[in-house]
């Protein structure tokens, strides 16, 4: 079995509804929580595959950034009604910074590079991106994966367990199952596949947590 572009799209956003189902809907059954680990995986997988194709990667970034502040009054909302009150910053913040960290290592000798990245990595962390500075470096293993894939693949799956020990010092978090990703990634295929309007597949994450949560705020009016 192999998949496109567009199929891994299409299981990153399918897996990422999943886990807000769970957050708001079923806060008890960690199942939907554990599918939903797939997502991010997969979406940092899709921005290092993006950066290879873009014609702009300014151009790409806009978008990143435009979708970023457009969500985040609905993704503070869905964090509220999860009952995870403290602000953080939307995903597209972190997609956006492992655009830019791909950009300069990719461009720039480390040299210049790397102390600019490692103030990127402290961005995702002390602004509360989603995922922090291990999302970050997630879309920079993706993005060693295309070249490298054995070395990709230690890298995404060491950087989740750590990351899931860090979190929970005296167990692991359910952060430890991103590596499950890691054979849909190896079955990408190359091909773009059936395409998916850029506009439906950029939207789909404000106007879902939009859906879910007046949907959540109807149960419990």
């Amino acid at each position: 079995m192999s998949f496109s572009s567009s199929s891994l799209k299409l299981i990153a956003a399918g897996t990422m509804l999943a886990d807000h189902v769970g957050l708001l809907f079923f806060p008890d059954d960690i199942g939907w929580r554990l599918l939903g680990r797939l997502s991010f995986p997969l979406f940092a997988f899709l921005i290092a595959e993006g950066y290879r194709h873009t014609r702009s990667v300014e151009r790409y970034s806009l978008r990143l950034g435009m979708l970023a502040f457009v969500s985040q009054a609905p993704y503070t909302l869905m964090l509220f009604a999860g009952g995870m009150p403290d602000v953080a910053l939307n995903v597209f913040f972190t997609l956006l910074a492992g655009l830019l960290a791909i950009a300069l290592i990719d461009r720039f000798p480390p040299t210049q590079s790397v102390p600019i990245v490692l103030v990127i990595l402290a961005a995702a962390e002390l602004l509360s991106f989603d995922y922090g500075a291990y999302g970050v470096l997630l879309i920079l293993a993706s993005f060693l994966f295309l070249t490298h894939r054995g070395r990709g693949a230690l890298a995404l799956a060491v950087l989740s367990i750590a990351e899931s020990s860090v979190l929970l010092p005296d167990s692991l978090s359910i952060q430890f199952f991103a590596p499950l990703a890691i054979p849909f990634l190896y079955a990408y295929n190359g091909a773009v596949g059936a395409r998916i309007p850029r506009v439906l597949f950029y939207w789909f994450y404000p106007v879902h947590i939009l859906v879910l949560v007046f949907l959540w705020y109807l149960m419990h009016w």
